[in-house]
């Protein structure tokens, strides 16, 4: 079967599209595919990943929020006319313009988009890694310590190193709304290397959250360099911070790929377009490039920039993209969402954060293309649409 869809492809007059991964980056560029060229692109996707999820709704779900809503790959790819395969890319032979998967198959390709993300691990040796994917229970112990009494006071950590920080205020802010409820004994500090809290989107937007922060208690210390010397030893910018718990986000690094230009952390640099730096038609998106917020909104615009390029490639007429990468941030709050939004190329200047939405549909992630596309496929609300409170 798998020879047989390889024999089609080369026979193919369509530009063969081959997506290393399959997350928001790669589905965003494949819808948008479907939309700037129909008939002028033939996708395929290879993933180990066999769902398509909003990772970020993985924050909230430890408070009762809803649970967090997926769509088969093979599904979601059969609905914007490409192809999957339960595989992943092992490795990338240019000249060729092949790549070969872990199933022991090679694949050819007319252009290869790498959107493969960017694996976590732990930022300390000691404490709690916040990672719902692969040891959920470990913060779900931290919480019903805390509920009981037993861990007061919690440190939430941003490491250095950590560009997208929102999750640590979510957790933060969610953290307070369920476990300090009037327990004077109780602290809640959140520490980061940041001057001010979510300093990416600009002052305007980093005042709100200082003002949330302070309405539910939570202790803000900015400009630390953390470091955890033991489970409940929490020394940052020279001074020890009291904890009983320490509760860290995850560092990143690039999936390795041999055949590609990744840097010394595994991520590949492109260029305004998304093509990788040396090589030809190759493209990267999302997680694994150097693009330092590594984000889902941000994943999602380098896919559509992608497709534009792949698309007029193809021979479509398609309009010239904005300038710029645009940061919108959900940040869940026990009292509802607020939206946060910043031009990375001026943040000062577009600093904004409101209770109501500043996009829409308003879902965790932003995107043009695919977050449409999935409010199609079922006809409810898009994943990533909040509600003002668990469920």
């Amino acid at each position: 079967m798998l020879w047989a869809m390889i024999a089609i492809r080369r026979n193919d007059a369509r530009l063969r599209v081959l997506f290393a991964g399959g997350g928001v980056a790669a589905y965003e560029a494949i819808a948008a595919l479907r939309a700037w060229a129909p008939g002028l692109v033939a996708p395929i996707v290879v993933s180990p990943v066999d769902r398509y999820a909003d990772r970020p709704l993985l924050v909230s779900e430890p408070f009762g929020y809803g649970p967090q809503r997926s769509v088969a790959a093979e599904e979601l790819c059969h609905s914007l006319g490409a192809t999957f395969l339960h595989d992943a890319v092992c490795e990338v032979d240019e000249a060729a313009h092949a790549v070969r998967t872990t199933g022991g198959s090679t694949l050819p390709y007319d252009v290869l988009v790498v959107a493969t993300g960017a694996r976590p691990y732990p930022s300390f040796e000691y404490g709690v890694t916040f990672d719902r994917e692969t040891s959920p229970e470990d913060f779900d112990d931290v919480l019903a310590d805390a509920r009981a009494g037993f861990a007061a006071r919690l440190a939430i950590v941003v490491p250095d190193g950590v560009a997208w920080t929102l999750a640590a205020y979510e957790l933060a802010l969610l953290t307070a709304g369920h476990v300090l409820q009037g327990r004077h004994e109780a602290v809640i500090s959140l520490v980061t290397h940041e001057p001010s809290p979510v300093a990416a989107f600009g002052s305007a937007a980093s005042a709100a959250v200082a003002g949330l922060l302070d309405d539910a208690g939570i202790v803000f210390s900015g400009g630390r360099h953390a470091d955890a010397l033991s489970a409940t030893a929490l020394r940052a910018g020279g001074r020890w911070i009291g904890c009983d718990r320490i509760i860290a986000l995850p560092s990143l690094i690039g999936v390795r790929i041999p055949g590609l230009p990744q840097d010394p952390a595994g991520f590949l640099p492109t260029d305004a377009r998304g093509r990788v730096a040396g090589v030809t038609d190759i493209y990267a998106a999302g997680d694994i490039t150097t693009q330092p917020i590594k984000q889902g909104g941000l994943a999602a615009q380098q896919g559509a920039l992608v497709a534009a390029h792949i698309a007029a490639r193809a021979g479509a007429e398609v309009p010239a993209p904005a300038p710029g990468l645009v940061l919108r941030g959900m940040l869940r709050t026990p009292a509802g969402p607020w939206f946060l939004r910043a031009e990375l190329d001026d943040p000062e200047g577009t600093s904004t954060a409101a209770r109501e939405p500043l996009w829409w549909p308003p879902t965790k992630i932003a995107s043009r293309w695919l977050s449409s596309h999935l409010r199609t496929l079922d006809g409810a609300a898009p994943p990533g649409h909040l509600a003002a409170g668990p469920v």
